[in-house]
C-alpha cells in the first residue's frame, strides 16, 4: 500500500507540473554542447538588463544529465557593492529538465547561472532584471499622452 501511494504522487507529480518551451540557449555555445544547457524561459540570459513588475521570476531550462546549476541573485547597494539574497543549487535529473523560483528586490537584482558537471568545462552567465514599481504599472496604464501636448490625461475608475 505504501509503494502504491508513493507512485500515486510521483505520477500526479508530474501530471501537474508545468510545461515549459524552449525558448533559446544561453549565450555560451560551451554550454550547449558540453553541458546541454539551455534556459528556456524565466529570464532571457542573451540580455544585459531585463526589467519587470513581478516580485519573482521561475527560472527554467534543460540540461545533461548530472549537470550542477547554481543561481544566485544579488543586489546592489549605494555604493555598487554586490548582496548575495538568495542562492540555489540544483542537480539535473533524469529528466533533464530544471527551473527555480527566485525573488525579485525593488530595483537592480543580478542573477548569476553557473553550471558545471564533472569532466566539463564550467560555464556562467548573468543578467539584471530591474523590478519595477508597481504603482508605475498602474500610471501607466491609466494615462492618455497626447502628441505634442504637455498635458496628460489621467482615466480614474
Amino acid at each position: 500500500m505504501k509503494k502504491l501511494s508513493i507512485a500515486f504522487i510521483v505520477v500526479m507529480l508530474f501530471c501537474f507540473a508545468p510545461v515549459f518551451v524552449y525558448a533559446g540557449p544561453l549565450d555560451a555555445e560551451t554550454a550547449e554542447q558540453e553541458l546541454g544547457l539551455s534556459v528556456t524561459s524565466g529570464i532571457d540570459m542573451s540580455k544585459e538588463t531585463q526589467s519587470t513588475f513581478d516580485d519573482s521570476k521561475t527560472i527554467a531550462g534543460v540540461a545533461n544529465q548530472g549537470t550542477a546549476i547554481e543561481i544566485s541573485v544579488s543586489t546592489k547597494d549605494a555604493n555598487g557593492e554586490l548582496t548575495e539574497n538568495e542562492s540555489f543549487e540544483i542537480e539535473v535529473g533524469a529528466s533533464g529538465i530544471f527551473s527555480q523560483t527566485v525573488e525579485l528586490s525593488l530595483g537592480e537584482n543580478v542573477i548569476s547561472i553557473t553550471a558545471y558537471k564533472e569532466g566539463c568545462e564550467t560555464v556562467s552567465g548573468e543578467t539584471i532584471v530591474k523590478r519595477r514599481n508597481i504603482t508605475i504599472k498602474n500610471e501607466l496604464e491609466n494615462t492618455v499622452s497626447i502628441p505634442g501636448s504637455t498635458r496628460n490625461l489621467s482615466l480614474t475608475m
